[in-house]
């Protein structure tokens, strides 16, 4: 007689344990890492430290992971998360005194690399660094601030006002 057997109680329950296990995969809460973030405004240069920096939980995968024991390469905002194109080592943030000027850009900049500026009247070489790069807006001006050196700032100025500089960034 069939219908006198138990019922496959233990097939139900590892059917229902499967469902569940199934369901919290789907469903359940991302992992979480800790991500710094500035507790205030961070000037260009300026070390990341545990004082105006903490670390937020955020999903993982979010944002890339960054290490906050260096420089600020660009101004970080309060309350902005650190991004790995924000820091930078001592070398790749603007020196103190040196002036910043306006000019075009090539699209692939980013705040903190090294440049190299040719005057095209003289064939003269100055070094540089970016400190703003081109707005991510296809529609906005290509213009940009590479900071230079106060002994060549003011003739690197007069070009770039007449649009007389090639600015050269480096890939590698």
């Amino acid at each position: 007689m069939l219908w006198l057997q138990s019922p496959p109680l233990g097939r139900w329950i590892a059917a229902g344990l499967l469902v569940a296990v199934a369901i919290w995969l789907e469903f359940g809460p991302d992992p979480l890492v800790d991500h710094p973030f500035a507790t205030e405004a961070i000037a260009v240069g300026e070390e990341l430290t545990s004082l105006n920096t903490e670390t937020r939980p955020i999903p993982s995968g979010l944002l890339d992971q960054v290490h906050p024991n260096a420089v600020a390469a660009r101004v970080i905002e309060k309350g902005e998360p650190i991004l790995a194109s924000d820091v930078g080592d001592g070398d790749s943030v603007i020196p103190v005194g040196w002036w910043v000027i306006s000019a075009d850009v090539p699209a692939i900049a980013r705040a903190g690399d090294r440049v190299k500026i040719v005057l095209l009247d003289s064939g003269k070489v100055v070094e540089g660094v970016i400190a703003f790069s081109v707005p991510d807006d296809p529609f906005a001006a290509a213009s940009g601030g590479i900071a230079v050196a106060p002994a060549s700032a003011s003739e690197v100025a007069v070009a770039a006002a007449d649009s007389r500089i090639a600015v050269l960034v480096s890939t590698g």
